[in-house]
């Protein structure tokens, strides 16, 4: 940590786009749903919506239209922005925060690490500080993330979280219940996500824009671009490099635990857990008006889109959720909003690490991998692992669940496991390397669909992963951009298909990049189930898919627009095993191929003396450690047909491969040729 380069920074005070002054007003309404009506109607910034009235940010000429369509308006709050002088003086300033944190990262060296996360849009440093038992290395366990200020007006969002954080160092040695949480669970805080609104006292960044709209799952077309603020990619790439399980993001409109869907009626999958850990965390506010919070759904509230908990939640599987507290104007209900909130994050941490637990790994290297956690039985949202440790943590309630660990270029493994009320079941995942596979997107990068939301009834999940005919309806002129990992490479004829999950074929156009801002190289329009190839667009790779709807069809269906149901493409081989090559014995008789050279068809003949039990399998691999074919043996035959064809019809190419057979006289291992 360059500790200078934050010096430099905490004082820079260049605030790019200035917006006119805006009012806090309240505009009456007759019943709540009509709430819905004003934001589409007039785009309006809500903060707050109750059966009676709505509040909300604007400025002269929106209070103008307002009042000319009918409306009571009344304005509680000339500027917002002059009101800084109504918080109490506890109340931290950035230079305050940042130089707050670099002394406990000096203090308590031993359980934290600063780390800078980016620069804002007007180049003020963002910190976050990760506090565990051994900081600098990155283990199996849950993370947990604290978000302040993403409406840099929302001081008291920053006091939450940095009072956290003074409270887990300060008592690390004395209290053995935060002594447990920091040595089992890995906690992020970034007390303030927006410094250039924090500065000027605006509830936008430095660019004009609110963060809270510009996140990439059902993205709300109020900023120029789904991730299109540095502070909303900062977290975007906080998620892809740190697999988060929970996350609390802290604001101050009114007295809320606010869960997903913040953009959709419809809840989650997910929904009876995420309703009952929302309850705990509202009850362990407890203690006065000013910090008790209630439990509210999202949408319910009034709707968002592009929030950073529909985000978190929809794209990578963590639990996120937005607390809104009270506006507070003395320190003792400053200091009773963080205390109240304290309890309620001892608890939900404590939570985090309940559920299912797992470890996938490469059976042979024994390297962690990349992989999507994908249930069944019952359906839950999607998750996935930490691809520097391997590791994942899912919260789910007491019950059977069922699911399947899938991570491109390896056999899938399912489990069900019987998770207890407290606590968690842990798995061991280790997958077999898979040359025969098929690849499958697994990662959504943004999505959008077009207002309104509550006729469609899909969930994003169900395009990613195996084609199972569950699929995702993206409704007209709908947006979905995939990221394959690894890329698609471009190999002769067919590179990667589109399955359209719906039998109707449906219209929309397909384009590929490597980066997913673009340039894009488009296909043009086509329909249905269809085959892509590279080379048509002048491309060696890949990485990035995007799928548009072009229209038609009546945004009342519940299943407008094109039905995704998965992205197939191939990829050539990658993992090496050379510890295990080396003890590859030479050729015995056991084994034998004929025709060899041959064409499609190879006959395996094994000595069935051999083989003692009819579950005995043969397994082939190629030089790079990875299966390509698998056979059940059978102890009254001793000769099996190898179909050297792969899905795509293409022969298995001529080289050097080995086979392992586990017999009850010990393993025999053997180098097979194959010539063409």
């Amino acid at each position: 940590m360059k500790y200078f380069v934050v010096l430099l920074t905490l004082y820079s005070i260049v605030f790019a786009q200035v917006k006119n002054k805006e009012s806090i007003i309240r505009i009456d309404i007759p019943y709540h749903a009509l709430v819905y009506h004003l934001q589409d109607q007039f785009d309006l910034t809500v903060i707050n919506a109750q059966q009676t009235y709505v509040d909300a940010y604007a400025d002269a000429q929106m209070i103008n239209r307002l009042r000319k369509a009918g409306y009571n308006v009344t304005v509680l709050v000339d500027d917002y922005t002059k009101e800084l002088p109504d918080y109490p003086q506890a109340i931290h300033a950035y230079a305050q925060v940042c130089s707050t944190m670099i002394a406990i990262s000096q203090q308590y060296s031993f359980i934290t690490k600063l780390e800078t996360l980016g620069f804002s849009y007007s180049n003020r440093v963002i910190l976050a500080m990760k506090v565990t038992d051994n900081p600098l290395i990155e283990e199996p366990e849950p993370e947990i993330r604290l978000v302040g200020a993403h409406h840099g007006n929302e001081k008291i969002s920053t006091e939450i979280t940095l009072s956290f954080l003074k409270y887990l160092v300060e008592n690390y040695a004395f209290n053995t219940q935060v002594a447990n949480l920091v040595n089992n669970r890995e906690i992020w805080i970034i007390p303030i996500l927006n410094p250039d609104g924090h500065v000027s006292n605006s509830r936008y960044n430095g660019a004009g824009y609110d963060l809270n709209r510009d996140y990439g799952y059902m993205w709300s077309g109020s900023t120029p671009s789904p991730w299109s603020q540095p502070e909303t990619r900062h977290i975007q790439k906080h998620s892809n490099e740190n697999n988060i399980t929970l996350e609390y993001e802290y604001h101050s409109t009114a007295s809320y635990v606010n869960y997903v869907w913040d953009h959709h009626p419809k809840d989650p999958p997910d929904s009876s857990y995420i309703i009952l850990i929302s309850q705990e965390y509202a009850d362990s506010t407890y203690g006065s008006p000013t910090t008790q919070l209630q439990k509210i759904n999202g949408y319910d509230w009034y709707y968002v889109r592009g929030s950073a908990q529909d985000a978190v939640f929809g794209i990578w599987g963590t639990f996120g959720t937005t607390i809104e507290t009270q506006y507070p104007t003395t320190q003792a209900r400053v200091d009773s909003i963080c205390i109240a909130n304290r309890r309620a994050l001892m608890k939900m941490i404590t939570r985090a690490g309940w559920g299912i637990s797992g470890l996938v790994r490469d059976s042979i290297t024994q390297a962690p991998l990349f992989a999507m956690i994908k249930f069944t039985n019952p359906k839950r949202w999607t998750c996935y692992t930490d691809k520097q440790v391997g590791d994942f943590h899912k919260m789910v309630s007491a019950g059977t669940y069922t699911f399947q660990v899938e991570a491109n270029g390896y056999q899938s493994k399912s489990f069900t496991v019987n998770v207890p009320d407290t606590g968690a079941v842990h798995i061991f995942a280790d997958l077999l390397p898979d040359t025969t596979a098929s690849y499958y997107v697994q990662k959504i990068i943004w999505v959008r669909r077009d207002r309104p939301d509550m006729a469609y009834q899909t969930i994003t999940i169900d395009a990613l992963g195996e084609p199972d005919l569950s699929y995702y309806s993206l409704g007209p002129y709908g947006t979905i951009i995939l990221e394959a990992d690894p890329p698609i490479r471009n190999f002769p004829g067919v590179d990667f298909t589109v399955v359209q999950g719906s039998a109707t074929p449906e219209a929309y156009t397909v384009s590929v990049s490597n980066d997913w801002r673009g340039s894009w190289f488009s296909y043009g329009a086509t329909s249905g189930t269809i085959n892509f190839d590279l080379a048509t667009v002048s491309m060696d790779s890949a990485k990035y898919i995007r799928i548009v709807d072009a229209g038609g069809g009546s945004t009342s269906d519940h299943y407008a627009g094109f039905d995704l149901d998965a992205v197939i493409y191939r990829q050539s081989a990658s993992t090496v095993i050379e510890s295990e090559i080396s003890n590859w014995q030479l050729p015995i008789s056991s084994l034998s191929i004929y025709p060899n050279p041959s064409r499609s068809r190879i006959n395996i003949k094994y000595q069935k003396s051999n083989i003692k039990n009819s579950n005995e399998k043969l397994k082939i691999y190629n030089i790079e450690g990875r299966i390509v074919q698998e056979f059940e043996l059978k102890a009254n035959s001793g000769n099996i047909i190898w179909n050297t064809r792969d899905k795509y019809n293409n022969l298995l190419p001529a080289g050097i491969y080995f086979g392992l057979l586990d017999t009850p006289q010990g393993t025999i291992k053997q180098k097979i040729v194959i010539n063409r």
